[in-house]
C-alpha cells in the first residue's frame, strides 16, 4: 500500500495511538484536537506551588497492571517509567463510614452482605470460566457470545443473592463510581463482576499501575516524530468528500485534506461532523450513550486546594490515607473527591491539597479550575456493546474508520489505545509494538475481532 495522508479526529489515547502506529508505517498524519491539550480524559495538570507548579493528572490516575499488557509496552517502548499506587476508598454516608479495613461502621453493619458478595463472585467467575478459554491469561479482552452473563445485569444477580439495596447504593456503588464515572451502574453487564473483584475488590485496598510522572509525557513522545501535524484547539465540524479526497474543516474555518479520515472522538461529535451519513451511520452512532446522558454526577468537576469538604474529624485521615473519597447525602446524590496529593508519585511532598471534587453543593475555596466534561465516557450497558460490535460493518466503509470509547466495551485507557491499533491495522499499518509478548499480542487479535469481525492477517 502506498503513503497516504490520514487525517485523525481527536487526540486521546485512541486518536494519537492511531496518529503514532500509522506514522510508524509511513504514512502522513494530521492529528486534530479540540482541546488546547493532547489527552483525552489522561490531561495533565498543572498546580502552582512554591516552587513553581507541581503536575499531576485529573481523571485517569491508575490502571490495572495486569490487564494492560499492550500499553505497558507502549510505556516501555517509549522510555518512560511505571510505578504502582495503593488504591483505597472511605465512605460516608448517613449510616456511618466504610474504609475497607473491616473496622468500619458499615463494615459491622453489613457483615452478612459481604459473606452473599464473595458468593455471588464465585458463581459468576464459575460460569465465565466455562464459557471461556482454559489456562487463558489475565486479560480484559477474553470474550464469548454464548456467555449469558453478557446481558444479565449485576444488579439482578446482587438481587437474586440477596444482597440488598442499602448494600448496593452504600457499598459498591460508592467504591466503583470512580472506576466506571458514574453512580448509574444497575445495567452494568455481570459479566464484568470477576474482573472488576480482581481489579477493585470491595472489602480491602489494592495497588495499580501508574505513571513515574506526568501523563503529558506519553503524549509528547508519541507524538514528537510528527509534532508539526498535530493541530490543538481544531474542533472538526466538518468532513466531505471534494474531487476525490476528504476535507476536513474546522470551526474557524480551516481546511485540510486527507485521503483516509479516523474519527477518534465521541459518537455524536463524528456525527454532527459528517456530511452526509448513511442509515446505518445515523442508526450507531445517535444510540450510542454516555454516563452523562443518564447520570449528570461526573461531567463537571472542580479541581482545587480546599480540604475543608473532608469531614474535621476524619480530614487528615483522609487526605494523607485515601485516594477516593464519596460522600452520600441519603437522597440518592454522591459527592465524589479524587485525592490526589494523598498517594500519587511525588505530590505529598509540596503540602498543598490537590483535589477533583464532583457533584458537591458545598462552598468550595482555593479553586483552580471548573471543567464540563461532556461525553468523556462511554457506558458499559447491553444497548452500547451491540452498538459496538456492530460499528464492524462500519469500518472502512467510504475510507472512513473510528476508534475511541464507543467502539470499545468500556473506555478504559488500555482499550482506548488499543482501538486505536486496530483502526491504524484496518488502514494498513502493522501492530507497532515487540511481538514477543504473547498476551498482548493476543489482546491485540482479540481486539480486532471485536471491532472488525476478524483479525487481518500480518
Amino acid at each position: 500500500m502506498g503513503k497516504e495522508k490520514i487525517g485523525i479526529v481527536g487526540g486521546g489515547i485512541a486518536g494519537v495511538g492511531a496518529a503514532w502506529a500509522l506514522h510508524r508505517a509511513g504514512h502522513d498524519v494530521e492529528l486534530f484536537e479540540k482541546g488546547p491539550a493532547l489527552g483525552g480524559n489522561a490531561k495533565t495538570f498543572r498546580w502552582p506551588v512554591e516552587q513553581g507548579y507541581a503536575e499531576s493528572p485529573l481523571l485517569v490516575i491508575a490502571w490495572p497492571e495486569m490487564y494492560y499488557h499492550n500499553y505497558r509496552l507502549l510505556l516501555d517502548e517509549l522510555g518512560l517509567g511505571r510505578t504502582t499506587l495503593p488504591i483505597s476508598y472511605f465512605v460516608r454516608s448517613p449510616e456511618g463510614d466504610f474504609r475497607q479495613d473491616g473496622e468500619s461502621t458499615l463494615d459491622r453493619r453489613f457483615a452478612g452482605q459481604f459473606k452473599r458478595w464473595k458468593r455471588l463472585v464465585a458463581f459468576v467467575s464459575r460460569v465465565c470460566d466455562f464459557f471461556l478459554p482454559k489456562n487463558r491469561y489475565d486479560s480484559l479482552y477474553h470474550f464469548s457470545y454464548f456467555n449469558p452473563m453478557n446481558i444479565i445485569p449485576l444488579y439482578w444477580m446482587a438481587r437474586l443473592f440477596g444482597i440488598s439495596k442499602a448494600f448496593w447504593h452504600t457499598i459498591f456503588v460508592p467504591v466503583h463510581c470512580a472506576s466506571f464515572i458514574t453512580t448509574s451502574m444497575k445495567r452494568i453487564p455481570a459479566v464484568i463482576l470477576p474482573i472488576l473483584e480482581k481489579v477493585v475488590p470491595l472489602e480491602k485496598p489494592c495497588r495499580m499501575g501508574t505513571w513515574d510522572g506526568p501523563p503529558r509525557q506519553v503524549f509528547e513522545r508519541m507524538t514528537a516524530p510528527f509534532a508539526d501535524h498535530v493541530h490543538t484547539d481544531h474542533q472538526i465540524t466538518r468532513v466531505a468528500r471534494e474531487n476525490g479526497r476528504f476535507v476536513l474543516e474546522d470551526a474557524k474555518g480551516r481546511r485540510y485534506e486527507a485521503d483516509k479520515v479516523v474519527f477518534a472522538c465521541d459518537a455524536l461529535s463524528v456525527l454532527d461532523a459528517l456530511e452526509s451519513p448513511t442509515r446505518l451511520q445515523r442508526l450507531l452512532l445517535s444510540n450510542s450513550q454516555y454516563v452523562d446522558d443518564v447520570d449528570p454526577t461526573f461531567s463537571k468537576f472542580v479541581v482545587h486546594s480546599d480540604a475543608s469538604i473532608f469531614p474535621e474529624e476524619h480530614r487528615d485521615e483522609i487526605s494523607s490515607d485515601f485516594n477516593t473519597y464519596v460522600e452520600l447525602d441519603g437522597k440518592g446524590s454522591f459527592e465524589c473527591t479524587f485525592v490526589l496529593s494523598s498517594r500519587y508519585p511525588g505530590l505529598n511532598q509540596y503540602g498543598v491539597p490537590m483535589l477533583v471534587t464532583f457533584n458537591s453543593d458545598k462552598p468550595i475555596d482555593k479553586v483552580q479550575k471548573r471543567i464540563d466534561l461532556p461525553h468523556s465516557n462511554h457506558t458499559l450497558c447491553l444497548r452500547n456493546l451491540v452498538i459496538m460490535l456492530a460499528m464492524r460493518f462500519l469500518q472502512g466503509k467510504n475510507d472512513i474508520y473510528y476508534c475511541g470509547t464507543f467502539t470499545t466495551p468500556e473506555g478504559g485507557h488500555d482499550l482506548s489505545f488499543m482501538s486505536g491499533l486496530v483502526a491504524a491495522r484496518a488502514i494498513g499499518a502493522s501492530y507497532p509494538l515487540p511481538t514477543d509478548n504473547r498476551e498482548a499480542v493476543a489482546d491485540f487479535h482479540q481486539m480486532q475481532r471485536m471491532m472488525l469481525g476478524r483479525v487481518l492477517p500480518d
